[in-house]
């Protein structure tokens, strides 16, 4: 039997503590930057409670753009856990290019660690090898864990590298009949998550883009756990025996943690918020709020270019009726019924509707696990 915690993209932000620069508000992310190391401290003390975990996970974007200093700060606190820490980089572990984040958002004093630097920075959080993408583990007697860097450099999707892909079939076949458990930690999704996640142009950036290889060698080794952040969402998606569990932002609403039990034949999974942090003792309302209201603006600018081509006012209407969509989706186990006398148009009523989560659940579940052969 084995327990424990998954945390995802904590965006750890603090100010540069040479020159003091803090980066200015970003209207169209939800993420509470400022309020990171809180949020984080706040997962440390309700993690570190719980004295039957064996290990902690974290699933990438350790900090907002991997400002050295940032990197520096997560180590610190990741250190604070109790238990063994085990983490992969996301698409915020690595320098973002100004096709990605407009420089003015950037600290100009400093240049992010790259996704090759990781290995060598979190050498006491999982990598063996500071010059390998990826690693594995073996936490407890009945785990086999696997952390894999998903990043493509100077892009937010995914990409695993060939030569990571070898090394992950030769790992998972060396680990055949160990009787362990094999669970792979990537920050990307490899099952879509929303509909036409891989190839839609709004959210294909979520996904790992060579996901079809990644997954034939996972189906071939009969991995049935893998672990995802990214998305800022609760979500999980089964596909012909595998599971792709993503967790939300500890820095966005929900500020979700899960934890998980793996026992014989099963793995149950529990999901828990952070309730209440110094500067925010509403936490959750006030998150919600404001994550909707940051969406209000997305989905403006959205409805107004193609294909919708909404005139600016219309745009500013249906977004400010479709203000809980998104913030319901991060929740977990939404369903949608918007009608087109609603939104103005059935196309984007049935689009919007076609959001609402299939099984199984998003949040609390258990997952059968039949004895491998």
């Amino acid at each position: 039997m084995a327990r424990f915690a998954l945390i995802a993209d904590p965006h750890v932000t603090v100010p540069n503590p040479d020159t003091g620069w803090r980066p200015p508000v970003i209207e169209t992310e939800p993420t509470m930057y400022v309020e990171s190391v809180e949020l984080l401290e706040a997962a440390l003390d309700a993690i570190n409670a719980d004295s039957d975990l064996d290990f902690i996970l974290v699933a990438g974007d350790l900090t907002k753009d991997s400002e050295p200093y940032n990197h520096d700060k997560a180590r610190e606190l990741l250190s604070r856990f109790r238990r063994p820490v085990f983490c992969v980089p996301g698409n915020h572990d690595q320098p973002r290019p100004a096709k990605l984040r407009p420089p003015h958002y950037l600290d100009p004093a400093v240049r992010g660690l790259t996704v090759h630097d990781f290995p060598r920075c979190y050498g006491d959080f999982g990598f063996d090898s500071p010059t390998r993408l990826a690693y594995s583990a073996n936490p407890t007697p009945d785990v086999h864990l696997i952390g894999l860097c998903s990043p493509a450099p100077e892009y937010d999707y995914g990409e695993i590298p060939s030569d990571v892909l070898a090394w992950l079939d030769d790992d998972l076949g060396r680990e055949r009949g160990s009787g362990r458990e094999p669970i792979v930690m990537l920050h990307h999704s490899i099952i879509d998550h929303v509909p036409g996640e891989s190839m839609s142009e709004l959210f294909s950036w979520f996904h790992v883009r060579n996901a079809t290889a990644l997954k034939t060698i996972l189906h071939r080794h009969g991995v049935r756990i893998t672990l995802s952040g990214h998305l800022h969402i609760q979500d999980v998606k089964a596909e012909t025996g595998l599971h792709n569990i993503v967790t939300s932002s500890l820095a966005g609403y929900p500020h979700a943690y899960r934890t998980f039990d793996l026992r014989p034949g099963e793995i149950r999974i529990a999901s828990h918020r952070l309730q209440t942090i110094p500067s925010r003792p509403d936490l959750q309302a006030a998150s919600r709020a404001e994550s909707a209201e940051s969406f209000v603006g997305v989905l403006r600018s959205v409805f107004m270019a193609r294909p919708y081509e909404f005139a600016p006012g219309r745009a500013a209407e249906v977004a400010e009726r479709l203000r809980d969509w998104w913030p319901t989706i991060a929740e977990g186990n939404e369903q949608f019924a918007y009608t087109a006398e609603e939104l103005g148009d059935a196309a984007l009523a049935a689009y919007v509707n076609s959001f609402s989560d299939r099984p199984p659940p998003d949040n609390d579940l258990t997952i059968e696990l039949p004895r491998r052969a």
